[in-house]
């Protein structure tokens, strides 16, 4: 069987603070925000901006679980919603200490033409105001 090498590129949009807030707080924080859990559902693009063409959405959660530093424990799964991967999906998991200009997780598994995957992601903040914000994901996988 012929091992497969995929790198991704897309961007997530995590809206919080809007209308049209694409992560909602479900349980609030204990001592500041440590404890604190949102749920989202944030659409996915090919570039930074927010009309940027739409790849899919990220759906899951992020826990502030860190009495020191401002971090989140990140477990989502992709779903892509057009190109060439649609009806696929790969789940993420790991720890993202947001102030970091680079921050790793791991892909843990997947589905469709991502099914046995293996890998990681490299996160970046494009943007952020207040608590909304535009990540940068450059995912490499291996099935």
């Amino acid at each position: 069987m012929e091992i497969k090498k995929t790198q991704l590129q897309f961007y997530m949009h995590d809206i919080v603070r809007a209308r049209n807030a694409t992560a909602v707080k479900v349980t609030p924080g204990f001592a500041a925000t440590f404890g604190m859990i949102y749920v989202m559902d944030d659409l996915l693009t090919e570039g930074p901006q927010h009309n940027s063409r739409a790849v899919g959405r990220a759906r899951g959660m992020y826990i502030s679980d860190s009495l020191k530093d401002v971090s989140v424990l990140l477990v989502f799964t992709v779903v892509f919603e057009e190109g060439e991967h649609e009806g696929s999906t790969l789940s993420f998991q790991g720890q993202d200490s947001v102030f970091l200009k680079q921050r790793e997780i791991s892909v843990v598994g997947g589905t469709g033409h991502f099914r046995s995957v293996t890998g990681h992601a490299i996160m970046e903040t494009h943007y952020s105001q207040g608590l909304n914000a535009v990540l940068r994901f450059n995912v490499t996988v291996v099935h």
